[in-house]
């Protein structure tokens, strides 16, 4: 009979078994002894999983003993590594990339708030746990005092009993007296230690405990669940949210528009007033968003950009979109588009309070604008280039890089609370359950709601974020009937910002578009998407802001930012008082129009017709200020007239006819051949000032008119407001000298060959056709580019002189108005640039003992050898008062 062979026998050179590995393990190892005292570090602590004797305490049988610690590799012999080499490189391996694991884990959430609030849970577990295991044994000497690790659901439950009873904690030190944790604070501290315990279970691999998921033991739920159904303790919280001031725990209207208005106008100093207007923004733009705080605080200006949402009637508005990857509700890097639309009410609009923060960021503070191009010489941020705009926050504490801390933002509001009496328990979240009320009593579903501030729905909401914006939510959040889309109408988008206002906002945003188009037709790889988005942004806040300051002013004219340039302008000021007035009128007949109809269909065109009457009302104002120009300007011409009719002395010689006058003009001179007509261009006379009704009707000057506009194409004026929404101010031209008595069917020039004779005589026919002018709406209109001055007085020497030939922009300006810039951008804004040196020159001019000459020698003297022609305008526009000044003390 052959031998037995053992079961546990195994061939030589045979597959081993993990059954096989373990004997060998087992066999080959032996445990090292660890330090268990309460004081030794937490990673030489052991954990014994062994049964105790009730009676004396001893163990029965040790079953493991875990470390962290790679057990030590015994000697290879001569056919390879032993078995205790090979167990001890794979324990190194697993320790190494469960290391690895936890530095990506620090990776990924060291810019988020709940890494920091699980390391506080877990000091006081920790905390507590010894001094109660140091107390227990000091009582009881066969006790030894356990470790805090591994966490298991046995410790986790004993502190469990202890948070759930204890005080709550003040802010600063203390306790607040007869109150408790509520459910929140149970469930984040389950939370808290379940993440360190799943992230340390790997080291405690031998205690079965300390892998077992924490809710998973009934222990740890039936503290969550007593938690969430302790009755007594909801009442008590309810008592103490209505002494707090606010049984719904979030803000009112009344409180949101005391806030906003709070931000403008209780600071002093440019960084106060910035960080007033950027506060303002924060909390409004989280009104309209439902953002958490966090959401706000990582905004980032590539994040941003302009889009619109259709309103059910083939229209469409415009939409304030923010783009986020990286928020609490979305932890996978997952793009989601937040938006806000304009809202109903100015001084609630968020896209106003971010446009106004701009405007306090660029034009307050003065910070520059940065360097948009690409570095491509940084070769780490791949083939695109470094762009470091990219990384410049909306709300920061700095010039834009540094994202604004939870700490800052919570001192903040804080303080805005408290000056505005705002009682609510939420801080840098109080916005977002506002948002979130408003959307929902405006007729927002649940389901848009949700959208719009990112709330999660166990897995069946995840479709929100796979379509458009919530229109629903937005309008709601904007305070416009989210069930009739249609119904949106912004009454104050129609106005049109004065030019010389817009063009001092932003007034680097073309060259840097241009600057974007010109990289990305040189090189494919500067195509810049996240920047056109950004720069076309900042167009439209370009208006938004002027809109919105207009009305604001009308409100809250002690605002501080109507301290800096634009909006300390005359024009602006002329702006706010007109375009306010114009929306009340417009809402007000919109109103009495449709007071006798069925409410349902009120609404329904009551938007439209406010803006058709707004419409009207503007094209009346432009008429009138039209005809106004028109008085002003025949009101010369019948000065000339009468100085022609009372000539004191006529002289012909070799063809010359000279003339004086009373009146204290230079010498007349006309030719026989009237080739060149010189006489002083009388100055421009302004009337952006004056009132409407400044000029009564004259029916003298109207009989001029009359005889003034008899070809047919210069047609008089229609009594009903031209329909153009963009009005052609008239300029009539002064009339040339006739060699006999005038008459008035002889002073105007009708066809263009007439009409350009006209021109030839008032500047010279090779002065004019420099100008290569062109017939538009029955004149001849020049062209002009303005010189590339180096030197200050040189812009003063094109506006009053001319230069290289060209008739001089004063001229160009008192004939024609603003039409010969033809609405250009780059026309518009120099022309803004060198009129602040144009009217500073012609403002110490006026100053007594001054003239012309002091002028010159003033500018010369303190600036021309400081600065450049372009720089000093740059200079002079956010320091005009220090050069008047300056100007003062001059001797």
């Amino acid at each position: 009979m052959p031998p037995r062979i053992p079961a546990h026998y195994t061939p030589p050179n045979a597959p081993q078994t993990p059954l096989m590995r373990k004997a060998a393990r087992l066999v080959s190892f032996t445990p090292p002894q660890f330090d268990i005292t309460a004081n030794s570090p937490i990673h030489d602590r052991t954990m014994l999983s062994f049964p105790l004797d009730s009676e004396n305490l001893a163990p029965i049988s040790t079953l493991s003993v875990s470390t962290s610690k790679p057990p030590s590799p015994s000697s290879a012999d001569a056919s390879g590594p032993s078995p205790g080499r090979i167990q001890y490189s794979i324990d190194a391996l697993e320790a190494e990339s469960h290391a690895t694991r936890l530095k990506i884990r620090a990776k990924e959430q060291e810019d988020k708030g709940t890494s920091q609030t699980y390391e506080r849970h877990f000091r006081s577990y920790q905390a507590w746990w010894d001094s109660s295991e140091a107390a227990k044994a000091a009582q009881n000497s066969r006790l030894a005092a356990l470790p805090a690790m591994p966490i298991t659901a046995a410790k986790v439950s004993m502190f469990l009993a202890y948070e759930s009873t204890r005080e709550k904690k003040k802010r600063g030190a203390g306790t607040i007296a007869g109150s408790s944790v509520g459910r929140s604070q149970i469930s984040g501290v389950i939370t808290a230690l379940e993440s360190f315990r799943f992230n340390s279970q790997h080291t405690y691999k031998h205690c079965a405990e300390a892998q077992i998921p924490l809710r998973n033991d009934s222990r740890v739920r039936q503290f969550e669940s007593a938690a969430k159904h302790d009755k007594p303790k909801r009442a008590e919280k309810a008592q103490i949210t209505k002494a707090a001031g606010s049984s719904l725990d979030t803000y009112t209207v009344a409180e949101l528009r005391k806030c906003a208005s709070w931000c403008l106008t209780n600071f002093s100093g440019s960084n106060r007033i910035y960080l007033g207007l950027r506060d303002r923004a924060m909390l409004l733009l989280g009104a309209g968003t439902a953002f958490r705080g966090d959401s706000t605080r990582i905004l980032l200006w590539s994040d941003l950009f302009k889009t619109s949402i259709p309103l059910g009637d083939d229209s469409e508005a415009p939409v304030f979109g923010m783009l986020a990857d990286n928020a609490k509700h979305n932890q996978t890097g997952r793009i989601d588009e937040h938006g806000v639309l304009r809202h109903k009410h100015v001084e609630l609009c968020g896209i106003g309070a971010v446009a106004m923060m701009m405007f306090g960021y660029f034009h307050i503070m003065g910070y520059a604008v940065p360097d948009f191009s690409p570095d491509f010489s940084d070769k780490s941020f791949g083939e695109h280039g470094r762009r470091d705009w990219y990384t410049y926050h909306v709300f920061s504490t700095g010039i834009g890089r540094e994202e604004m801390s939870y700490q800052a933002h919570h001192d903040r509001v804080i303080q805005m609370h408290g000056a505005n009496d705002v009682s609510i328990t939420k801080v840098t979240h109080g916005a977002r359950p506002f948002a979130a009320q408003t959307c929902r009593s405006f007729g927002a579903s649940v389901s848009d709601t949700k959208a719009l501030g990112g709330w999660n729905e166990s897995g069946s909401f995840k479709n929100c974020y796979d379509r458009a914006l919530p229109v629903g939510a937005l309008l709601g959040a904007a305070f416009f009937n989210s069930l009739k889309p249609e119904l949106y109408r912004v009454a104050r988008d129609i106005l049109e910002p004065p030019n010389d206002v817009s063009a001092e906002i932003f007034p680097w945003i073309e060259d840097e578009l241009a600057a974007l188009v010109s990289r990305e037709h040189s090189n494919r790889l500067a195509k810049d998407i996240a920047l056109r988005q950004f720069l076309n942004t900042m167009l439209w806040f370009r208006r938004i802001l002027v809109q919105d300051l207009a009305v604001i002013f009308t409100q809250n004219p002690h605002a501080l930012i109507f301290k800096f340039v634009p909006f300390n302008f005359p024009s602006f000021r002329e702006f706010a008082a007109t375009s306010t007035a114009a929306i009340d009128a417009a809402e007000e007949t919109a109103r009495l129009a449709f007071q006798n109809l069925p409410q349902h269909l009120v609404a329904s065109l009551q938007g439209a017709l406010a803006t058709q009457n707004l419409a009207f009302e503007r094209e009346r104002q432009n008429y009138h200020a039209e005809m106004a120009s028109m008085r002003n300007e025949l009101g010369q011409m019948k000065t000339l007239l009468e100085l022609v009719a009372g000539t004191k002395r006529v002289k012909r010689a070799h063809g010359n006819l000279t003339e004086g006058s009373s009146d204290g003009f230079s010498e007349l001179a006309v030719t026989t051949d009237n080739s060149a007509l010189k006489y002083p261009t009388p100055p421009p006379f302004d009337t952006s000032d004056m009132p409407f009704d400044m000029f009564p009707p004259d029916p003298a000057l109207d009989a001029l008119i009359a005889a003034s506009f008899t070809h047919p194409n210069m047609p008089m004026p229609a009594t009903s407001p031209p329909t153009s929404t963009q009005p052609a101010v008239l300029h009539t031209p002064s009339l040339p000298l006739p060699s006999t008595t005038p008459q008035p069917s002889t002073l105007t020039p009708g066809s263009p060959e007439e009409r350009q004779q006209f021109y030839f005589q008032r500047y010279g026919a090779d002065r004019f056709r420099k100008h290569s002018p062109e017939w538009v709406d029955g004149n001849w209109l020049p062209h002009y580019k303005y010189s590339s001055a180096d030197g200050i007085w040189d812009y003063w020497l094109e506006w009053k002189e001319g230069v290289d030939g060209f008739i001089s922009v004063e001229e160009l300006t008192t004939t024609w108005g603003a039409k010969w810039r033809r609405n250009i951008a780059g026309l518009k804004n120099e022309n803004t640039r060198r009129m602040r040196v144009v009217n500073l020159i012609l403002e110490l001019s006026r100053k007594p003992r001054w003239n012309i000459s002091l002028v010159q020698r003033f500018i010369t003297d303190k600036y021309a050898r400081q600065y450049r022609a372009r720089a000093f305008t740059d200079y002079l526009k956010n320091n005009r008062d220090a050069v008047i000044t300056a100007a003062s003390n001059y001797p």
